[in-house]
């Protein structure tokens, strides 16, 4: 074990707690911190720390961390923000293995010295020691009953599934305190991350064998190597993360020059690696309680289909619609499952899915949901009722669920259409018996869609890696980004499509008004003439394209209307065949690295913004799949007397693209090519626009 990792158990699951700041003074911070730590079973070592009392509590207090009988694993720096940074060197020298800070690590005058976070981060870092916070509630470690937190509510005895690591403090406390019996093993309040990540509470998370689910509620990634690590790890052990992230709408998103850039921020980054790690992501807390609950409690889902039993006629249409709304796929049954439904359901009920089972024939539920349970369709079978309180029928209801789940290896869920009349009692049974209770008829599909596309995605066998862009191609191009300088012309952009497998139309370039005649009639008319000045990036708003352009007369009269807006150097070329116009683009992230969007292109890309963005490089089956997430997907498959597009050659156009920008993207601050031209000949790329990632100034 790496002493990074072993100084992370230090912190997590210490043997020993030393309290520094500890206090007798009833309702002071040192004081409660004591008392919520010694107070639940926790079977270490505590050590309080504080010079003015000889004893707190009938326990003896230590003068300072130097005088403890040994090296504590854990220091809890119950102190003023100003007193931090002496003690953070005496923990150091002590020997301590962590410290956790709830302060801000704030000073109004810093006296022209680094900040303190990161002062405070230098000395943890030097020492090896790991540092929850600056700024964080605490954290629960509901496995070795330790709570290491000053105003902690209640918390089940028994560890379940579920981790949580949150950047939002109130948020953590929230989910701590929570009512619907979600079951946590250990749940980490990370705060400012001055020297430990959440990348690193994950990989910890991921590793104790009680997870099951780990909940992320993320403001940023401070350690993007040791995150996709950690997703790797999860994925490869089929724990599922669920992540909520915060400023999904990156309004400081910075100015680029490429439509890819304006249209994948740092939120398409991010979800581009989720789709990449198998990440469910959520968008509200309701959500991600659902999500967790769903994952936390439920078994694996063996096919993809859901299917669904209700005891109302008008909510199953509500579920319908909802279900189409959110594209939760619901299963197709069998022959076989319909005749034994048929033969339960009272005369005149249609045998559907969702299946109403409400009728004059007694109580048939748990028949019902057994059947659909046998469907080798069917992944997941869930009860839809709204279990009202204090009614007969609600113990019915609930003894069919329980008796059902019992008798199939598939998860067995409930959920309520209107969450407010559950019998919070009747679901706390349920879920003591293993069975999820969502809230809500969109939650509930929102988390059992996504449960269904994790699994299916799990069964999936794993795809086998593109082949690699030629060492002498990659080379060339390398060195010429890392000339820098202005963006590339779009000859150069579109010659280097060309030598990475991507078909780019005939061109030539002409600095006159007879050159640029002559190379139209060597291409064949009618051509298309450009402007090739490459600091107009986007030449149709600057009047630098002239389209349909039929003899030399036309060209020579477009030339000269394109030059003096423009400048002489133009491009000619080819009239590109007709077919759907798409945009591949990579960005740069910060974090991330190279992320590939696939898009709707031409003019109209960052008003349309039907994109998906994913990591490079990736095959072609990826990119058939991300291409059924779009809108035009329709459009490919030919739309009002249009021939189809060529699917196979056009997922293999863009599986190239995707290895071109994982060679260069660390060379590339954006590419475009805008169009790409998709048809029943595969796919040519029309423009592109190449932009170095670190462009020389004078």
């Amino acid at each position: 074990m790496s002493v990074h990792r072993r100084s992370i158990d230090r912190l997590l699951r210490p043997q020993s707690v030393a309290i520094v700041g500890a206090s007798p003074r009833e309702g002071s911070f040192g004081e409660m911190l004591t008392r919520a730590v010694s107070g639940w079973g926790y079977g270490g070592a505590i050590h309080l720390v504080n010079p003015r009392y000889p004893e707190i509590g009938g326990r003896a207090s230590f003068p300072s961390l130097k005088a403890l009988p040994g090296p504590p694993d854990l220091v809890l720096m119950a102190v003023a923000d100003d007193r931090l940074e002496p003690l953070m060197t005496e923990a150091a020298e002590a020997g301590a293995g962590s410290v956790a800070i709830f302060g801000r690590c704030y000073e109004a005058d810093t006296g022209g010295r680094l900040p303190m976070t990161e002062r405070l981060g230098a000395i943890a870092r030097e020492a090896g020691m790991a540092v929850l916070g600056g700024n964080c509630m605490g954290f629960v470690n509901i496995v070795d009953k330790l709570k290491v937190v000053a105003l902690a509510p209640p918390v089940p005895d028994r560890p379940g599934p579920i981790g949580l690591i949150s950047h939002s403090g109130s948020t953590w406390s929230g989910f701590l305190a929570n009512q619907r019996q979600l079951s946590f093993n250990y749940v980490i309040s990370a705060g400012q991350e001055i020297a430990t990540t959440l990348s690193d509470y994950l990989a910890f998370l991921v590793e104790q064998p009680e997870t099951r689910v780990v909940g992320l509620i993320l403001e940023t990634v401070r350690d993007p190597a040791g995150f996709l690590a950690a997703l790797e790890e999860a994925d490869r052990r089929g724990i599922a993360v669920v992540a909520l992230k915060l400023g999904r709408s990156d309004r400081a998103r910075e100015f680029t020059r490429a439509h890819s850039g304006a249209i994948a921020g740092s939120d398409a980054a991010f979800d581009a690696i989720c789709r990449r790690y198998n990440v469910v992501r959520v968008r509200t807390f309701d959500e991600m309680t659902d999500t967790l609950e769903l994952f936390g409690r439920g078994r694996p889902a063996p096919a993809d289909g859901l299917a669904i039993v209700t005891d109302s006629g008008g909510e199953r249409q509500v579920i319908v619609d909802v279900a189409a709304d959110l594209g939760v796929s619901l299963a197709e049954l069998s022959p076989a499952t319909r005749d034994r439904l048929a033969a339960k359901l009272d005369p005149g009920f249609e045998v559907a899915n969702p299946l109403d089972a409400w009728g004059d024939g007694g109580y048939i539920f748990e028949d019902c949901l057994k059947i659909l349970a046998d469907d080798p369709a069917v992944g997941v079978v869930a009860m839809a009722s709204n279990m009202v309180p204090a009614r007969a029928y609600l113990h019915k209801i609930a003894d069919s669920v329980v008796a059902a789940a019992a008798t199939t290896a598939k998860p067995i869920v409930a959920f309520g259409n209107l969450h407010s009349t559950i019998c919070r009692d009747k679901a706390a049974e349920l879920r003591g018996h293993g069975i999820p209770v969502l809230m809500g008829t969109e939650p509930a599909l929102t988390a059992l869609g996504r449960f269904l596309a994790f699994h299916a995605r799990r069964r999936m066998p794993a795809e086998a890696p593109p082949a690699s862009a030629p060492q002498a191609v990659v080379a060339r191009w390398r060195e010429k980004l890392a000339r820098g300088g202005e963006a590339l012309s779009a000859t150069d952009s579109l010659a280097m499509l060309a030598e990475f497998g991507v078909a780019t139309v005939a061109s030539r370039v002409a600095d006159s008004r007879e050159a640029a005649v002559s190379a139209a009639a060597a291409l064949g008319f009618p051509v298309v003439l450009k402007t090739a000045n490459p600091a107009i990036l986007h030449k149709t708003e600057v009047g630098g394209v002239s389209l349909g352009l039929i003899d030399g007369a036309a060209v020579a009269r477009a030339y000269d209307r394109v030059a003096a807006a423009c400048g002489s150097a133009v491009e000619i070329q080819a009239y590109a065949p007709d077919g759907v116009e798409l945009l591949l683009g990579m960005t740069h992230d910060a974090q991330f690295g190279p992320i590939v969007t696939i898009a709707a292109g031409g003019v109209m890309v960052e008003l349309l913004v039907d994109a998906i963005s994913l990591v490079p490089p990736f095959s072609a089956a990826t990119a058939l799949a991300a291409l059924d997430r779009l809108k035009l997907r329709p459009l490919l498959n030919g739309f009002r007397g249009k021939p189809a597009t060529d699917l196979a050659r056009l997922a293999q156009a863009i599986e190239r693209f995707s290895v071109m920008a994982a060679a260069l993207g660390d060379h590339l601050s954006e590419f475009d090519a805008n169009p790409v031209i998709a048809g029943p000949a595969g796919a040519v790329a029309v423009d592109g626009l190449a932009v170095p990632r670190h462009p020389k100034h004078p």
